[in-house]
C-alpha cells in the first residue's frame, strides 16, 4: 500500500504502477472506481492552464511536487503528493491533442482540449515522452468509441420509439449492430485501450437492443404462428412446418437474449401456442396413421395413409429437425414406415378394384383405377430405399389388356 504519489512514481519509475498503486489512499478521492493509473510523470515546476477567457499558473510550494497523473480515462494535473482534488483535469473524450515541445532550456508536455490547453515542465524527457504518446493514442481510441456509442444509444432510442409507433426498423437495427461493433472494435483493437472499463459501457446499450429486437420478434413470431395456421387450414403442410420451424429458431434465440421479465413473458405465452400448434400438426399426421390401420375399405386406408405420408414428407421437405423433441431422423423412420404401409393399400386398393371390374359388363374404370393404383405403388418403391412394391411389368399389362378388351367389348354392344 502505498500512501505518498511520490512513492508510486518512484516505484513505477514513470510507467504502470504497480496493482496495488492504484488502491492507495491519495488517490482514493481523485480517480473513479473504473480508473486505472498508467503513469505518473513528475514536474520540474508549476501547472499553466490556459482557457478562454484566462490563464493561471498553479505552484508548487515548499517542498511540493507538481504531477501528471496518466490514466487509462484521463489525465490529470496535480500539486503535492496527497492531492484531494486535480487543479486540471481532461477526460480523453476532449483532448485534442498532447504533445512534447522541446526547446533550448526546457521541455514542455502541452495537452489542449477545444477550449483548454496545460503545460507541464516534465522532470524526466523520456518519462513524458512515452506518456503523452499513451495520451494521444487514448484520446483517439476514446474520441472513436464515445462516438460509436453515441450512435449506437441515439440509434437504440429511435428504435424504441418506431416500436411504440408501430414503424418499420429493420433498417435501424442493422445500423445498430453496426455501431455497436464499431465500438466493441475501438475497445478491443488497441492492446492500450481499456477494454474492460469500455466493455461495461457497451453492454447496457447491447442488451437494450437485444431486448427491442426480441419485442420486434414477438411480432415475428406472432406471425409466423398466423402463417402456419393457414397453411394448415389450406393442407399447405410444407408452408406449415417452414413457418413452425422458424417460429421455433426465433423463440429459442429470443429466449436467450432477453432477461426482461415482460418480454419473455410474451415469449413464453407464444412458445405456449406454438407447442399447441406443432401437437396439433403431429397429431393430425398420426391421427391419419390410425385411420389408415383401422380402415376396412382399401380405397380409405389409400386416402389415409396418403394423408400421412404428405404430413411427414413436408416436415422433412421444411428441414425440421428437433424442434418439439422431433428429429429428422425420426420423421426419415416413420416416413418410411408410412410409406410403405401406403404401397401395401395401393397394392391392396388395386386388387379390390380389378375384382369389382371383373364382376361388371365391361370394368373399364375399374381397370384404369386398379393400373393406376399399382403404377403409384411401383413408383413410390422405386424412390424409396426400403420399399417394397412386387408389382411385374405384366401385371400392369394384363390390367392394360383388360381395359382395353373392355372398351371393345363395350362399343360394339353398343
Amino acid at each position: 500500500m502505498f500512501d505518498r504519489i511520490s512513492n508510486i512514481s518512484s516505484n513505477s519509475n514513470g510507467g504502470p504502477p504497480d496493482e496495488a498503486a492504484t488502491d492507495n489512499e491519495p488517490l482514493a478521492a481523485l480517480l473513479d472506481d473504473s480508473e486505472s493509473i498508467t503513469y505518473v510523470v513528475p514536474g520540474s515546476g508549476g501547472i499553466d492552464h490556459t482557457t478562454e477567457v484566462r490563464s493561471i499558473s498553479f505552484e508548487p510550494s515548499g517542498d511540493q511536487t507538481a504531477y501528471m497523473l496518466v490514466t487509462d480515462e484521463s489525465v490529470y494535473f496535480v500539486l503535492g503528493d496527497a492531492p484531494e482534488s486535480a487543479e486540471v483535469s481532461f477526460s480523453y473524450v476532449d483532448v485534442t491533442m498532447a504533445e512534447l515541445k522541446s526547446g533550448l532550456l526546457s521541455t514542455t508536455v502541452l495537452v489542449k482540449t477545444a477550449a483548454e490547453a496545460v503545460r507541464f515542465k516534465p522532470a524526466d524527457t523520456d518519462q513524458a515522452e512515452t506518456a503523452v504518446n499513451y495520451i494521444s493514442r487514448l484520446s483517439s481510441i476514446w474520441s472513436d468509441f464515445v462516438d460509436a456509442l453515441a450512435e449506437a444509444r441515439e440509434t437504440v432510442d429511435e428504435i424504441e420509439h418506431r416500436l411504440e409507433s408501430g414503424t418499420e426498423t429493420s433498417r435501424l437495427v442493422r445500423s445498430a449492430r453496426s455501431y455497436i461493433s464499431n465500438a466493441r472494435h475501438a475497445a478491443t483493437h488497441d492492446d492500450d485501450a481499456p477494454s474492460e472499463t469500455m466493455g461495461e459501457m457497451i453492454d447496457p446499450v447491447e442488451s437494450k437492443l437485444d431486448r427491442l429486437c426480441t419485442a420486434i420478434d414477438t411480432s415475428r413470431i406472432e406471425s409466423l404462428l398466423e402463417d402456419a395456421r393457414e397453411a394448415k387450414a389450406q393442407d399447405d403442410h410444407e408452408s406449415a412446418f417452414s413457418a413452425l420451424a422458424e417460429a421455433h429458431t426465433t423463440i429459442e434465440n429470443g429466449r436467450k437474449a432477453v432477461a426482461d421479465g415482460g418480454v419473455l413473458e410474451t415469449i413464453d405465452e407464444l412458445g405456449s401456442t406454438y407447442d399447441e400448434l406443432v401437437t396439433m400438426t403431429f397429431e393430425d399426421a398420426e391421427a391419419a396413421c390410425h385411420d389408415g390401420q383401422s380402415a376396412s375399405d382399401p380405397g380409405e386406408a389409400v386416402e389415409a395413409w396418403r394423408m400421412a405420408r404428405e404430413r411427414y414428407q413436408a416436415a422433412l421437405s421444411a428441414e425440421w429437425d428437433g424442434e418439439a423433441s422431433v428429429s429428422a431422423e425420426a420423421l426419415k423412420f416413420q416416413l418410411a414406415w408410412v410409406t410403405q404401409r401406403l404401397i401395401d393399400s395401393l397394392l391392396e386398393h388395386g386388387d379390390a378394384l380389378e375384382a369389382a371390374g371383373d364382376e361388371q359388363d365391361s370394368g373399364v374404370e375399374q381397370y384404369e383405377q386398379a393400373k393406376s393404383q399399382l403404377e403409384r405403388a411401383r413408383e413410390l418403391a422405386a424412390h424409396h430405399a426400403h420399399a417394397t412394391a412386387p408389382v411385374t411389368t405384366e401385371r400392369i399389362e394384363e390390367l392394360d389388356e383388360k381395359a382395353e378388351l373392355g372398351a371393345w367389348q363395350w362399343g360394339k354392344s353398343g
